[in-house]
């Protein structure tokens, strides 16, 4: 897609057991305990912006805006490029999600045309995350007690090294696997967007529609 330049989503790593501390914050809606990493992938799915740390009841779209490419995007982008994400964040210049269902910015025939080329490309960022767990099992729930006296760090420092052998072992990787079944959608509803977002997100429906 014209400027894109990764595909962006969220996952839990999920825990063995409760946390002895804070337990609550850790709790995931899928009712379970979870470490929620971030990632932006690119096309041919390497890793290349992760962000670890905050617990599994913090929705996606905060934890974004709580990074130093959420903060600062035009520090990473220039020269009209985005990011792809799903519907759990927010619109801007710099993020680009699908249309509502409800929405009333296009016709129906034009909302389907463009989520499906545009789901397309931004599944590839599940299947990384597939990918992820199935080389490094210890990440589909991960043994480390979190506590206040560090488990919460080293099951942090897990997970990131974790993601760089990733990277190491990608080009070696060729199977592809379903997307992650811990990520499914989840609406973020927020302020209305910018005018410039809008016209960036229309531009690109017009695009696919015209392909």
């Amino acid at each position: 897609m014209p400027n894109c330049i990764g595909y962006m989503d969220g996952t839990h790593i999920k825990l063995e057991e409760a946390p002895s501390d804070d337990h609550e914050s850790y709790f995931s809606r899928k009712q379970d305990y979870a470490i929620q990493m971030q990632a932006i992938v690119d096309n041919d799915r390497k890793i290349r912006d992760i962000f670890i740390g905050y617990p599994a009841s913090v929705h996606d779209a905060r934890v974004f805006v709580n990074t130093n490419i959420g903060q600062h995007p035009e520090r990473y982008m220039t020269d009209g490029e985005w990011i792809a994400a799903d519907s759990a964040y927010s619109l801007t210049e710099f993020v680009i999600i699908p249309f509502r269902k409800n929405t009333k910015e296009v016709s129906e025939s034009h909302r389907l045309a463009f989520q499906a080329q545009f789901s397309k490309y931004r599944v590839k960022v599940e299947n990384a995350f597939g990918i992820l767990k199935e080389l490094f099992g210890s990440l589909k729930e991960l043994r480390i007690r979190v506590n206040k006296h560090g488990g919460h760090q080293a099951a942090c420092e897990w997970i990131l090294a974790c993601c760089v052998l990733y990277n190491i072992l990608l080009p070696d990787c060729d199977y592809t696997p379903a997307p992650d079944p811990d990520d499914d959608e989840e609406e973020y509803l927020d302020s209305i967007p910018c005018e410039t977002a809008n016209i960036k997100r229309m531009n690109l429906c017009r695009w696919i529609v015209d392909s």
